[in-house]
């Protein structure tokens, strides 16, 4: 009787390996490209998140002819409510937060049990706001309970963007120097910061008059990393702004609080190699952290006089 063979179905064990291996190699080239487009999705919000707190700002500035003030977490001058608030609240209702700028009850002194420390404000300033969150950073969602001059215990939220108070050495111990520091009035006596945004700018609120070097030459907003900086809430008048002395993307120690506070307050992002900035004309650019240093704080005084731009 003649025996018959019949060719098996499915595959030899070399050739599942070849299969396997054909798989790793075009997942392999495939990750970089999908990490990228991610990247790159990412970039474009934060792009659009500092755009749309550029266009709150203008549209404020419209409506009271200055740009929103801050007011210290206590009592600097006889007569003012130290309650704290920021200029980052002072526009909610221009990026479409209205109710939760209703939900806020600003007035009296912190150190009372008013302003930000009323227990009637608890629930907004833990609020995460969409527009205050780079996706790159996935600082969303984050609060802190520690903050200075909160309540102990309450929570705050923390936020990716603040303002650019200039090129100053904070607390005037800086290890990379700068102007004198001008964001603490009581204590070191400065009233006006050269940036935009510092504590206590109702002292001198600002106005576009003051941008000599020009809207379209001047950075007003940057990118932050709460993880690298003890200050860094939205809501709170103490957290809401930074130097420019410090390269950006330099990195502290991470949750180092008060140790080293003087260096932490600069702009970093997890973009690699730079941050994006808003500028006073609303546009919004990515600036190198090899960026020169003296381009760099010459770009963020409203003015200095310096001949510079982001090119």
């Amino acid at each position: 009787m003649a025996r018959r063979y019949f060719a098996a179905n499915g595959f030899t064990l070399v050739e599942l390996l070849v299969v396997i291996a054909i798989i790793g190699v075009l997942v392999a080239l495939l990750l970089p490209a999908v990490q990228a487009a991610r990247e790159a999705a990412r970039r474009s919000q934060c792009t659009n998140n500092l755009k749309q707190i550029g266009l709150g700002l203008s549209n404020y500035e419209s409506s009271v002819q200055m740009f929103p003030t801050q007011i210290a977490p206590y009592q600097e001058v006889p007569g003012v409510d130290g309650n704290g608030w920021s200029w980052m609240t002072a526009i909610l209702p221009f990026v479409e937060q209205q109710a939760l700028y209703d939900s806020i009850r600003p007035e009296g002194q912190m150190a009372a049990g008013m302003g930000m420390n009323n227990p009637v404000n608890y629930p907004a300033i833990k609020t995460p706001v969409d527009v205050y969150y780079c996706p790159s950073d996935q600082a969303k969602g984050t609060t802190v309970d520690d903050a200075w001059k909160v309540t102990p215990g309450v929570e705050i939220a923390v936020t990716n963007y603040v303002g650019v108070m200039g090129p100053h050495n904070i607390g005037n111990g800086s290890i990379f120097g700068g102007l004198p520091d001008c964001h603490n009035y009581g204590i070191y006596g400065f009233e006006e910061c050269t940036g935009t945004f510092w504590r206590h700018s109702h002292l001198a609120p600002v106005k576009l008059k003051s941008f000599t070097d020009g809207l379209s030459n001047t950075i007003i907003a940057g990118e932050v990393m709460p993880e690298y900086d003890s200050f860094k809430y939205w809501a709170l008048s103490n957290g809401t702004w930074a130097s420019t002395v410090a390269p950006i993307n330099y990195l502290p120690e991470p949750n180092e609080p008060w140790n080293g506070w003087r260096d932490q307050t600069g702009f970093r992002s997890r973009h690699p190699a730079g941050a994006f900035f808003l500028w006073g004309d609303v546009h919004v650019s990515f600036l190198s952290e090899s960026i020169d240093e003296t381009v760099y704080r010459g770009l963020s005084t409203r003015a200095g006089g310096e001949q510079v731009s982001e090119q």
